[in-house]
């Protein structure tokens, strides 16, 4: 098998010394490494932009090793960090699972109302205190499906409903689907700047947390010590809803991806922030 690739998030397994799809080569594998690319489907049984095997926005990236890739149900490669696909409800500031595709609140859905959020990060939902906990606005604990299908595709550093940090940030949190008028503002560019990438506050419950020895968004690489044999003690392990609660990269059952030396992930299986994940289709 090919080596895993360097990116982030999204795309697919590769096997070596076969043709990429598409006319690409190296999908899913180490630069240089040529290797067959195969789409990776979300839960609706469909492939998006970060997950088809091709370069959708003419960057030279393709799929895992766009950074700007959120996980392969993001049908937008970027700049800016919408997934262009539905993630929030008829409610105008209801929210469920960012990272997957389609949008309602139904049984087993993610379930958050914008107006829990102190920072306001959406116009039109200004905060509420009296929906905390509420169990049909922002309950105190996401439905066990929430935890269990949103969970898979939040990438580390995010919580479900697209509220990220990046090490840049130095601990705070900018909502990815950002607004301004009608157009996303949110880019890896503007992390800095609140009037394009809107402080959050995320949802304790379903935050997938990034860890010293996890591979997050905006954090490619790991200390050297985190790896086996390096004689070194490792991070405190991730937590939350995608975390894996010990001082591994990934949690237990889920093989590690995305630097040099990582074996491609299996077929139907994509590279989310440096672990296999293999997708449920419903």
């Amino acid at each position: 098998m090919g080596a895993g690739g360097t990116g982030l998030v999204g795309g697919s397994g590769g096997v070596s010394g076969t043709t990429g799809t598409g006319g690409t080569t190296g999908t899913g594998v180490t630069a240089g490494t040529s290797g067959a690319c195969f789409p990776v489907l979300c839960p609706d049984g469909n492939s998006y932009g970060c997950g088809d095997c091709f370069d959708n926005d003419g960057d030279g990236l393709v799929d895992d090793k766009d950074l700007e890739c959120l996980g392969p149900c993001d049908n937008t490669e970027g700049p800016v960090l919408l997934t262009g696909t539905p993630g929030e409800t008829g409610n105008q500031c209801g929210a469920d699972c960012y990272f997957d595709r389609g949008n309602g609140s139904g049984s087993g859905e993610c379930k958050w109302d914008r107006r829990c959020d102190p920072f306001g990060p959406k116009d039109g939902c200004v905060y509420n205190p009296a929906l905390i906990g509420a169990q049909n606005y922002c309950p105190d604990v996401q439905p066990e499906l929430c935890q269990q299908d949103c969970g898979a595709l939040t990438p580390n550093g995010c919580d479900c409903f697209g509220c990220c940090t990046f090490p840049e940030l130095n601990g705070g949190y900018v909502f990815l689907g950002s607004y301004v008028g009608n157009d996303g503002t949110c880019t890896l560019n503007d992390l800095d700047d609140p009037a394009l990438c809107r402080p959050c506050t995320p949802a304790g419950n379903c935050l997938n947390t990034c860890e010293r020895c996890e591979i997050c968004l905006g954090k490619p690489t790991i200390p050297a010590d985190c790896f086996p044999g390096t004689g070194g003690s490792g991070g405190m392990g991730g937590g939350g809803v995608g975390g894996n609660g010990g001082g591994l990269r990934c949690p237990v059952g889920k093989q590690a991806c995305g630097l040099p030396g990582d074996p491609a992930c299996a077929v139907g299986a994509f590279c989310l922030t440096g672990c296999c994940t293999e997708i449920v289709v419903q």
